[in-house]
């Protein structure tokens, strides 16, 4: 088996079809060869093949995972080589939230690229649980995550402050501060970006159950809702960041906040530029006692 091959399987395994061929620069007919060659090699199938699109087999789930770490391997070789001659190259898949992607990572990328110039990233964006589930499966090497999670190493970041989104014509949209009973009777928006549990939570624990009429993912999406005045929210600032003149925030009393990370799997040996991408991160050092990425196993 070949390098190509495997990397041929991952894309078609990542994106559920044939359409790898332009995250690899091949021609369809060419990952199709490649994958077919790979099976003929292991002596099984790894695909289902129906109408265009593709599911793994019992096999090719486990051969997915070893794929992964074989590439991984690879690629961790050459960037060792090249760590030698003390230049940063490889590339790193990033998992990151929508709201982190437009405002927190632009200067950390900007401070890798001065930093790193031969050094790639690749940003996949998704929601808290499918972020935790790409680091677990290896899609992503780092991801900034939300709260705690067992098998992941957690770097503190930046705190978030959930904060209510209000019409700015409404009643509430006056005070300096808007307590999660206020919003009690208010028709509400709840968020369905991997928060809500947070969002729920704060408001239980003053003993409010919102009164839910709509449920929306995006957060673009919440703000135009409470912009056209059909309910208020409560969602992270970083979500929040830039609403229309028609809205306004307000911190919730008491006030509550949500713990931004960077993570990597505990179980994981990192790459040189995986090393590199924390290191420019300024997680070379620990802050407020907590734990820090670059302790013995990581070696950043």
């Amino acid at each position: 088996m070949t390098e190509a091959q495997l990397r041929a399987f991952v894309a078609v395994a990542e994106t559920g079809g044939f359409r790898a061929a332009a995250r690899l620069h091949m021609t369809q007919p060419g990952v199709s060869r490649a994958v077919r060659a790979l099976e003929d090699e292991l002596g099984t199938e790894l695909l289902h093949r129906r109408r265009g699109r593709v599911a793994l087999t019992a096999f090719g789930e486990r051969a997915l995972a070893r794929s992964r770490a074989l590439l991984r391997e690879a690629e961790a070789m050459r960037q060792e080589r090249d760590e030698l001659t003390g230049v940063a190259t490889g590339h790193v898949r990033l998992g990151s939230m929508p709201s982190v992607s437009s405002t927190i990572l632009p200067p950390l990328l900007a401070a890798l690229e001065h930093r790193h110039p031969a050094l790639s990233v690749t940003v996949l964006e998704g929601h808290d649980d499918e972020l935790v589930k790409w680091v677990g499966e290896g899609i992503v090497e780092i991801a900034v995550v939300a709260g705690d999670h067992d098998q992941l190493v957690l770097q503190p970041l930046v705190t978030d402050e959930l904060l209510a989104v209000l019409p700015a014509a409404h009643p509430l949209a006056t005070r300096q501060t808007v307590r999660p009973r206020d919003l009690a009777a208010e028709p509400f928006i709840l968020t369905r970006a991997g928060c809500e549990r947070l969002v729920l939570g704060a408001l239980a624990m003053q003993s409010v159950t919102p009164n839910v009429r709509y449920e929306v993912s995006e957060a673009s999406s919440i703000l135009a809702l409470v912009g056209e005045g059909l309910g208020v929210s409560v969602m992270p600032g970083l979500a929040a960041h830039r609403p229309p003149r028609e809205v306004v925030l307000r911190p919730l009393n008491p006030r509550t906040e949500r713990r931004l990370s960077l993570a990597i799997l505990a179980s994981a040996s990192p790459s040189p530029a995986v090393r590199a991408f924390l290191a420019s991160a300024g997680i070379g050092c620990k802050a407020n006692g907590q734990q820090d990425l670059s302790g013995a196993s990581l070696d950043v």
